[in-house]
């Protein structure tokens, strides 16, 4: 399969709620149009006026047809929501006989600056922790972390970071999303350095296969990079990203397993870029119910440039998914997602400094990734990796609403962030299918690579206050294999 075939295959494949978030206005008009005349903000209190201003599809002065006003309020309600800024918002409208209207926007603000510990399992999902992992906590991370989510009230994020355990790290990370006048320009910085006594090297059978010594650092990383933001309009945003990495490995990796960084050495530097672009035209973005959702990414790492002491390589890749969401009724959903990657590498065999070569077209271990890793996957593969250059992976789901508790007031708290709680259950079944071409041919018995791939299942997926979502799924593969999985975010 070349590189334009891929190309056009990604082209191709490219190609909690509750009654109170939806509260209606108060439209009294009789006439035919709604007149914008005040916009008058309550409850940001720390949150500046323009940010939210920004997220309307209407200003002071617009006529809007009194047909269309319902779907334009719910739309802007949805945004204002979607900068997870705000636990709750209402937009409340008072219009005169002559069309002439007032609108209030009420906001309650969540609490923006988070000293908290960090416990987190240093796995790909829970249920490889907890049956592969037999829930040992050296593979826990644990320390501090220090964010503030709404930095001087202009959204911007600014994070500090200690951790311990399976990956020792500090990082910093600072998000500006608006550095013009017209609020459609941004920046954003971070760096990380982290270490780790275990690694998984490569993999046997599908399956990770690990390496740990307690007294001796196996890897360690140093990762910075400065992304340039464009937001178009509303709903569009692009990032072009420039990054830098260095990693270095103790030599027992090299002993062990072949081509795990470029060059086949102990130590690697390179930059890296990245161009992405996102179209998210979604309700909710944390648990999706109506709209739909774009992104596509161009990325390179090494650009086929020699750092000193360094081999030169180049590994091109095309990353897309679409994902489409239907409210059928008031309590019956339906979404479905495809996405794809295509991908080569330009490193040349046999010209290697370790004079090992390479496979033809085959990408550095620490580097490719196919399915398995991240929300990537196939469920009901959830304890395997398919290593691969290129994937194609699509997902539907039917899910049905029935439980929808509105929001209740929690007197115990009396922390206005904190005083209110609601949640929903929805009953899931989904199926899905996956395919990873060009398997890595550096790792062992890569059975489900170059073969279709499919699952299927059914589930209860609980979403509550501050974006929580809990889904618990029992699924079934082609292996005739099922079991029951535990994640926590919404899959598509």
């Amino acid at each position: 399969m070349n590189f334009y075939y891929r190309f056009r295959l990604v082209l191709l494949l490219a190609v909690l709620s509750c009654s109170a978030l939806f509260a209606q206005t108060k439209e009294v008009a009789k006439g035919n149009k709604i007149i914008i005349s005040s916009i008058k903000l309550e409850g940001n209190r720390r949150t500046k006026t323009s940010i939210i201003l920004r997220e309307l599809t209407f200003k002071k002065g617009d006529t809007i047809p009194s047909s269309q006003w319902g779907e334009t309020v719910l739309r802007s309600k949805n945004n204002i929501l979607n900068t997870s800024l705000f636990n709750f918002v209402t937009i409340d409208s008072v219009v005169h006989p002559d069309g002439q209207t007032d609108l209030t926007i009420i906001v309650v603000e969540r609490w923006y600056i988070l000293p908290a510990p960090i416990f987190q399992l240093e796995e790909r999902n829970f249920n490889v922790w907890w049956d592969q992992d037999h829930r040992s906590l050296s593979k826990v991370d644990y320390g501090f972390l220090i964010s503030d989510n709404n930095f001087r009230g202009r959204k911007e994020v600014l994070k500090l970071k200690l951790q311990l355990g399976y990956t020792q790290q500090w990082g910093v990370s600072y998000d500006i999303p608006y550095i013009s006048k017209h609020q459609d320009l941004g920046l954003q910085f971070n760096f990380t350095s982290s270490q780790n006594k275990e690694i998984a090297y490569t993999s046997v059978g599908n399956i990770q296969t690990f390496l740990k010594t307690p007294d001796v650092v196996l890897q360690q990383q140093y990762t910075s990079a400065i992304d340039l933001t464009y937001r178009q309009g509303l709903y569009n945003i692009h990032y072009l990203e420039l990054n830098f990495s260095a990693c270095y490995i103790n030599d027992t990796i090299l002993k062990l397993t072949h081509y795990y960084l470029p060059g086949d050495i102990d130590h690697t530097a390179f930059f890296g870029g990245k161009y992405f672009f996102r179209r998210d035209m979604r309700d909710r973005s944390f648990y999706p119910l109506d709209g739909y959702y774009f992104d596509g990414s161009i990325n390179d790492y090494g650009f086929g440039v020699a750092i000193p002491k360094q081999p030169a390589f180049n590994i091109l890749y095309l990353q897309s998914s679409i994902h489409k969401y239907w409210g059928m009724t008031n309590n019956l959903f339906y979404a479905v997602e495809v996405q794809g990657k295509v991908s080569i590498a330009g490193s040349e065999p046999n010209a290697l400094p370790s004079g090992k070569g390479t496979l033809e077209g085959s990408q550095p271990y620490y580097l490719q990734r196919g399915l398995g890793y991240g929300n990537d996957f196939v469920r009901g593969y959830e304890y395997y990796v398919i290593d691969g250059n290129n994937y194609a992976l699509a997902k539907n789901e039917i899910k049905f609403r029935f439980l929808n508790v509105p929001v209740q007031q929690l007197p115990l708290f009396g922390v206005k962030q904190f005083d209110k709680a609601y949640y929903a259950l929805y009953l899931t079944a989904f199926t899905d299918w996956g395919y990873v071409g060009d398997a890595d041919p550096n790792v062992q018995n890569n059975f489900l690579a170059n073969t279709p791939l499919w699952g299927y299942g059914a589930g209860i997926d609980l979403v509550a206050y501050y974006d929580v979502v809990l889904r618990f799924e029992y699924s079934f593969n082609k292996l005739n294999q099922h079991g029951f999985f535990l994640h926590f975010l919404a899959d598509m």
